[in-house]
């Protein structure tokens, strides 16, 4: 494992990267800290896979394999999220992510909420008008509401728009 002890900064957190080589591909391990106390805010594990695990794209993607925020609701996870979108783009994967959201480790209050108002869909466009109905309601979802999915950044956009749809936006631009 390779670790460098860089004390980059990001959106007032100092980071640590380090490498785990031994896995293929090699897992990137970023440690964010508050720069006031040292105490450590989120740790991002992610990799450049070039699998295929996105529909109708072939190009690599940022999977990410691990993330935590320990204090939420302070906007820490948002910006881990942006800092994983720009480290995509340097890692030649145009800002586009996938992960798997995973109900075990907080079954009262599963992640999905969250990666949807960032922007991630799944591919069941029933689960993602769901997730938006829990977003509107201001209400948190639980294991028993979701299971595990695979969410993909940024939105899989449906190329399956109806007639009428498309006759709609056209009429609604056209009367602004």
């Amino acid at each position: 494992m390779q670790v460098h002890k860089v004390n980059n900064m990001f959106h007032n957190f100092i980071y640590e990267h380090s490498i785990n080589s031994t896995m293929r591909p090699a897992q990137h391990i970023f440690n964010f800290y508050s720069p006031s106390d040292k105490s450590r805010v989120a740790k991002l594990v992610c990799h450049k896979s070039d699998v295929p695990i996105r529909p109708n794209y072939n190009n690599p993607v940022l999977a990410i394999d691990y993330l935590v925020v320990n204090d939420t609701n302070k906007g820490n996870g948002t910006k881990i999220l942006k800092f994983a979108e720009e480290y995509s783009k340097k890692r030649g994967c145009n800002g586009f992510m996938t992960l798997q959201s995973d109900v075990g480790f907080t079954p009262q209050r599963i992640p999905h909420i969250f990666y949807r108002k960032f922007g991630f869909t799944t591919l069941d466009k029933k689960t993602d008008r769901r997730l938006d109905r829990f977003i509107k309601r201001n209400k948190d979802a639980t294991w028993r509401d979701f299971p595990n999915m695979l969410m993909h950044y940024p939105p899989i956009a449906d190329k399956k728009q109806s007639l009428v749809n498309k006759l709609w936006s056209y009429l609604t631009k056209l009367f602004k």
